[in-house]
């Protein structure tokens, strides 16, 4: 019987990238041996975890929280609610995925990249990221931008938690909800609660099909993988395909120049999977028309140029204890609701009064069963909605489009770039979704959607249509 991993592992080991300066120069050089040991730990924490799929559990993960009013069909059948319809009549309006058009000459794609200067990568096209305020803004014309993502599925697992952080009324200082980023991988997702976020104007991003890890793919591998899963959310996610820019690779393990060429030939735009020591002043995001132009923290990395992409890099927090910790779930946490606060905001502040580059809150849904977790986060969230009024909750296409056109505090109000209006290209929330009960390799499976149901269970090279 085929075994699938459970979906809200956290793999603190691998993600703590080093704690200390000491040893740093250790981990930044080995990727290697060192890496290969984390490797090993984590494959068999995963293997401890892992369950098999039988009809009880998979019909236990992915039935509706309102169970009594659902439409149940096989491969394809069943009749169709409004929302069903709806969503497929915006689908079939589908825009391809574009990254913006380049004002300025570029470098040839796929060619070496060498170093970054100011005169050859101009805005918006080009920015060589760094600790420099884009647009030479003065810090206090800079909003904080907050960008809040979460990885991996999307399920009755962790909806209450969305629901509770994102769904509660809390607003940006403009009155428009907060928004975040949400990493979504496919096995055990429910698609009828992805299409909820992205008609609530959050931002879904590929986090490949088998959450695998990617170090020695091939180009077509991370093709699979990356581009598959940006297929398999527009088909029954109801995800315009044009707002599936961004990836992370799972556990952080970039695939170097195969990884960036497969998402410049599909036309994504921006990466977020790359750890970034240097924290103090902390890094912007930038291009990668040009070389990188920090430590290179899990090889590989790209050394070829790509232009037109984006890294959003996760710049490193300092734990309370002095680690360093790429994810806020990676560090070393605090036993109680102040400590975590304290953690948070100590980070928070080290953004907001310097450079003011974005500030990171990435984690995974588990880390918030914990009570005094959850609680911590949202006395910071809450806290700097009210006492921070030039604090913003984006998602990182917005903190990209910002970055493109570095727009002083005062003036956001004229380019209604973080404002409230909705998309009407995208659908409405998935409130009645079909339950698709379609076959595998491994048996009976289910899949919920507003979407027309899926012939076969969606995997690689098999999007299920």
């Amino acid at each position: 019987m085929v075994q699938i991993p459970n979906p809200d592992i956290v793999l603190n080991d691998f993600q703590r990238i080093s704690t200390n300066r000491n040893d740093s120069d250790v981990q930044k050089r080995s990727k290697i041996p060192e890496y290969r040991q984390v490797t090993t730990r984590l494959n068999s924490t995963t293997n401890s975890l892992i369950q098999p799929v039988t009809t009880t559990t998979a019909t236990r993960l992915s039935h509706a929280r309102h169970l009594g009013s659902h439409h149940r069909s096989g491969g394809g059948g069943g009749n169709k609610s409004t929302s069903t319809m709806n969503s497929t009549r915006i689908a079939k309006n589908l825009q391809m995925p574009s990254r913006p058009v380049p004002v300025f000459k570029t470098p040839e794609p796929f060619s070496n990249a060498i170093k970054c200067s100011e005169h050859l990568c101009k805005l918006p096209d080009c920015f060589c990221g760094g600790t420099e305020i884009p647009g030479g803004l003065s810090v206090k014309d800079v909003p904080q931008l907050v960008l809040i993502s979460f990885d991996d599925a999307v399920n009755d697992i962790n909806w209450h938690i969305y629901e509770e952080l994102l769904n509660s009324g809390r607003s940006n200082p403009n009155g428009c909800p907060i928004k975040a980023t949400f990493y979504v991988s496919h096995e055990w997702t429910d698609y009828s609660q992805v299409q909820t976020l992205y008609s609530r104007g959050h931002e879904i991003a590929s986090h490949s099909i088998t959450h695998s890890f990617g170090e020695s793919y091939t180009r077509q591998q991370w093709h699979k993988e990356i581009n598959g899963q940006r297929e398999i959310l527009q088909l029954y996610g109801g995800v315009n395909k044009a707002d599936i820019r961004g990836m992370r690779a799972p556990f952080l393990q970039g695939g170097g120049n195969k990884q960036f060429e497969m998402l410049h030939e599909e036309n994504f735009t921006y990466d977020s999977s790359m750890p970034v020591f240097e924290n103090s002043p902390p890094f912007w995001p930038y291009t990668l028309d040009y070389a990188i132009n920090h430590e290179c923290m899990i090889a590989p990395c790209p050394t070829k140029s790509f232009p037109g992409l984006w890294e959003i890099g996760l710049v490193m927090w300092q734990d309370l204890r002095g680690g360093r910790c790429s994810m806020g779930d990676a560090c070393s946490n605090p036993s109680d609701e102040n400590g975590v606060y304290e953690l948070i905001m100590k980070n928070f502040k080290r953004h907001y009064n310097s450079n003011r580059a974005p500030f990171g809150l990435y984690y995974h849904s588990a880390w918030f069963n914990s009570e005094h977790h959850r609680t911590g986060f949202i006395r910071v969230i809450d806290d700097l909605l009210t006492y921070y009024k030039d604090v913003y909750f984006v998602t990182k296409w917005e903190l990209i489009q910002w970055i493109r056109n570095p727009t002083p505090l005062k003036e956001l109000y004229r380019v209604n770039l973080f404002g409230c209006a909705r998309d009407p290209h995208r659908p409405p929330p998935c409130l009645h979704p079909n339950i698709c009960n379609v076959g595998s390799n491994s048996g009976a499976r289910f899949l919920k959607t507003c979407q027309p149901c899926p012939k076969r269970y969606p995997w690689l090279d098999d999007n299920g249509q």
